[in-house]
């Protein structure tokens, strides 16, 4: 993990300021993690003969800073639906403690998307707070999925992502209580009835195959519709995927699509100029030196909702 600047060495995780941004040196250790994380992926996807592409903010990290952007927590990858099909199948064999691929596969995960985790760390968000599901650092992997041409096709078929996606989430996520209205209580209620007749197994796989109806058509557009529900900025022309190569990404590599300038423009505009903004995450509950279950042992829900809470305010 060496670095040369100014023909000075220094140690990746050493504090640093980066664009004018004071990157913590345990901020660095997360990326540590992180990066490893990215190594497991490329290891299996160059086994498997599967593809994989930088994405989002790290995809812009990759080309405007050669690694993550200054003020950046996270690495976001995508896969064609076919390829995160293979992953998913072969994550039990090839992810051995601590790594763990989490997905709606492999526990109680109600997204349309995975994460690879190291159970050796801390990453705590408020949505998954009190689930009984693994907490260790993340990278995201979404799956890329066709969408239809036609216009208003394409509107019905986001429209029945998102219905769908809010089924799964009232029944698998949402808790009936007396701060939410009668009427959401009722709703939550009907979404634990749909979950109970098709099992959360069942919904998720249909959730999927309503995500890549559209897979087996060469179509003009694609994007990852399990997770944006239809977002334009997440539209991107499918020929922006047909290829990659790999770029310098902090101490190591990571594959871009060859027409980046494409997807980062749809997304960012003039995306080479930095703009300091939030990152996707925000409020997390990071600890790169503690595994997740022993960080549970020593803080109580309430204590962690409430630093959860704490860090929300002091990011607005």
């Amino acid at each position: 993990m060496e670095k040369t600047d100014s023909n000075k060495q220094f140690s990746f995780l050493e504090e640093e300021l980066r664009s004018g941004y004071l990157v913590s040196s345990k901020m660095k250790k997360i990326w540590a993690v992180q990066l490893d994380l990215l190594e497991q992926i490329k290891h299996v996807c160059s086994r498997y003969h599967l593809t994989y592409y930088a994405d989002s903010g790290t995809l812009l990290g990759a080309v405007r800073h050669k690694g993550y952007i200054p003020w950046d927590d996270d690495i976001d990858i995508v896969m064609k639906r076919s390829d995160y099909n293979k992953l998913i199948e072969i994550a039990p064999i090839e992810f051995k403690k601590p790594y763990f691929l989490q997905s709606a596969h492999s526990e109680i995960f109600p997204r349309g998307y995975a994460r690879l985790r190291n159970d050796n760390t801390t990453a705590i968000t408020a949505f998954d707070l009190d689930k009984d599901i693994h907490h260790g650092i993340f990278i995201d992997i979404f799956p890329l999925d066709n969408i239809p041409d036609n216009g208003i096709e394409r509107n019905i078929w986001f429209k029945k992502i998102r219905f769908f996606s809010k089924i799964i989430t009232g029944g698998v996520s949402k808790q009936t209580g007396k701060n939410e209205t009668l009427f959401n209580n009722i709703l939550i209620y009907i979404c634990r009835g749909v979950i109970a007749c098709f099992g959360y197994a069942g919904a998720m796989q249909r959730y999927e195959k309503l995500c890549s109806r559209y897979n087996d058509r060469d179509t003009e557009y694609i994007s990852y519709p399990a997770y944006s529900k239809g977002k334009k900025k997440h539209i991107w022309e499918s020929a922006c995927f047909d290829s990659a190569h790999e770029v310098p990404f902090e101490y190591t590599k990571i594959m871009i699509p060859d027409q980046y300038d494409s997807r980062l423009r749809t997304e960012y505009g003039d995306y080479m100029t930095p703009v300091r903004a939030g990152t996707t995450h925000g409020d997390v509950i990071f600890e790169p030196e503690i595994p997740y279950k022993d960080y549970y042992k020593d803080h109580s829900i309430q204590e962690l909702s409430r630093m959860l809470t704490n860090m929300k305010g002091e990011n607005v």
